[in-house]
């Protein structure tokens, strides 16, 4: 359990150094970071759909007859491939999807406020304001998908970079609690 614990405090605050890496990339290269962004996740999808296609043709009749694995490969393969010839749709809608992200993570902020405020730490407000301005920021994002302009991005970069501080946070008074 012991090291179940420190695995998942380790993967946490990897996650909020790569929040504050691409919240810093947001903010100095925002169209370069929009065009990484959009090619990583075209990948990522163009390799899931090829797995996905490969899976289907090593299963034996009965699990492809019950499975989904083609028609599921040539939709995600087609898509992240659409990612490559198209990336400029795509970061239009870019600043709605890392703005539910953020909206997301901000009341995944609140909740972990509260739970330290359960805990009587004096200092749980100032993660409720961490969370609150990730939520305003993710709201925007999501309600002006569009303005996927620099300025946007560097409004992201600065959620981001808030959230990834906070994660830091978060996690640095769970573990004192617990120790």
């Amino acid at each position: 359990m012991k090291n179940f614990i420190k695995q998942t405090k380790i993967s946490f605050i990897l996650m909020a150094i790569m929040y504050i890496v691409f919240g810093i990339l947001f903010l100095t290269r925002p169209n370069f970071t929009n065009k990484i962004i959009v090619t990583i996740l075209g990948l990522m999808l163009s390799i899931y759909g090829i797995s996905q296609i490969l899976k289907h043709v090593n299963s034996d009749d009965v699990e492809k007859v019950q499975s989904f694995h083609l028609s599921i490969g040539i939709i995600t393969l087609l898509i992240g491939i659409y990612f490559f010839i198209k990336p400029d749709i795509i970061i239009s809608i870019l600043g709605a999807i890392l703005g539910l992200f953020l909206f997301l993570h901000g009341a995944l902020n609140l909740q972990h406020a509260f739970n330290l405020k359960n805990m009587y730490y004096e200092k749980w407000w100032v993660l409720t304001i961490f969370g609150i301005i990730s939520i305003i920021l993710g709201f925007y994002g999501v309600m002006n998908p569009t303005s996927i302009s620099p300025v946007f991005s560097i409004v992201i970069g600065l959620g981001m970079i808030i959230s990834g501080l906070s994660d830091i946070f978060i996690i640095y008074k769970i573990s004192s609690h617990f120790k």
